[in-house]
């Protein structure tokens, strides 16, 4: 019966002194972070004292999320591509528990890889814990710095997408705003150049300056034409200029008048449709203006959002060999060999029993 209790434990040294192929490992821990992100603690505070749990829930779903991904197969094929993964974890020796040859499937490499890289989250603490275990301590930390590389990758690409959802409709906004700005200038650069007239304020207002000095003009003349004809003289040698002035500056006035306000493509008119293109590409530029300002402060507060991985304690590789444990597999196997034991013991009982019965 010793010999059965025994045989279990000296199984489990000679593995794990002469087959078992000794195994290093290396811990890290990183957590994911916002810009504006409270500690743990504070959200933990927070949710207690204003039932607001929003920070605390955020932080323990990027945790997951990136403990997740390294556990993924599509992280395995990422480190794989990387760093040569399957030529780290391959093993021809006698130690069939571990044996991973280089043509491998991606079946097997895959068991291979969760035997070696096992990831927790800490819900409290809002930190993922990495171990890592390799055949030496070169390949333990190139393991753990390539994966937390691409844990970094994962959290850049999770925030490229939020801020690409989040700037989606400001940047559409943007880009109408823009078209709508660039119709209104192409629209009034049109009408000027159909109208040969690149300002009708400006023209209205000369206009208006000139029919003020002709009215002038002609007051002056009208009543030096009055003073001649009230001398009674019809040979009045200024009788006849003074007359042709007066119907001359009559005619520019009427001629100036039409051209302000009368009918068809008068200055009138062509203020009007001016004043409507003008308004309209003001308002364009504007709303071009404030939409901008929306998007920059958009931008703005997807930044403080953004989210990054931040290492806690780098992945350092142990100097002496993790595993195997020679002393835990020796309990273990005690454990095998006395229950072991029991179990022959009441077998024999029982069969015992049973024959004499």
């Amino acid at each position: 019966m010793l010999a059965l209790i025994l045989a279990p434990v000296v199984l489990s040294l000679v593995y794990s002194s002469f087959i078992a192929r000794p195994r290093y490992s290396a811990e890290a821990r990183f957590s994911v972070r916002a810009s504006t992100a409270q500690s743990p603690a504070s959200n933990a505070a927070s949710f207690l004292t204003s039932g607001d749990g929003s920070g605390l829930a955020a932080g323990f779903v990027d945790g997951w999320a990136v403990s997740d991904f390294l556990n993924s197969r599509d992280c395995m094929l990422q480190l794989d591509q990387k760093i040569g993964l399957r030529q780290r974890l391959a093993h021809s020796g006698f130690d069939i528990v571990n044996r991973l040859s280089v043509d491998a499937s991606q079946d097997d490499l895959y068991r291979a890889y969760h035997a070696a890289v096992k990831v927790s989250y800490n819900m409290m603490e809002q930190v993922d814990v990495m171990k890592v275990s390799a055949y030496s301590p070169q390949d333990a930390a190139m393991i753990s710095a390539a994966l937390i590389d691409l844990a970094q990758d994962f959290v850049n690409r999770m925030d490229q997408k939020g801020v690409e959802d989040a700037l989606k409709v400001s940047r559409e906004a943007v880009a109408l705003a823009q078209r709508e700005a660039q119709a209104a200038r192409a629209a009034l650069t049109k009408w000027r150049v159909d109208n040969q007239n690149m300002d009708p304020a400006a023209n209205a207002a000369m206009l208006l300056t000139l029919s003020g000095q002709i009215e002038a003009e002609l007051s002056t003349a009208q009543l030096s034409l009055d003073k001649i004809r009230a001398l009674g003289n019809p040979d009045h040698p200024m009788l006849a200029p003074t007359a042709a002035q007066v119907f001359a500056l009559k005619q520019r006035l009427a001629d100036v008048r039409q051209r302000m306000s009368g009918k068809g493509n008068t200055q009138a008119t062509q203020l009007e449709q001016y004043e409507q293109l003008k308004n309209a590409q003001v308002f364009a530029d504007s709303n071009l203006n404030a939409v901008q300002q929306g998007y920059q402060q958009a931008f703005t507060d997807t930044l403080k959002l953004q989210r990054y991985l931040t290492v806690i304690s780098k992945p350092l590789p142990s100097d002496r060999p993790t595993s195997p444990d020679a002393f835990l597999l020796a309990l273990e196997a005690l454990a095998v060999g006395f229950a072991l034991a029991l179990f022959v013991k009441l077998a024999t009982s029982v069969g015992r029993s049973f024959l004499r019965g």
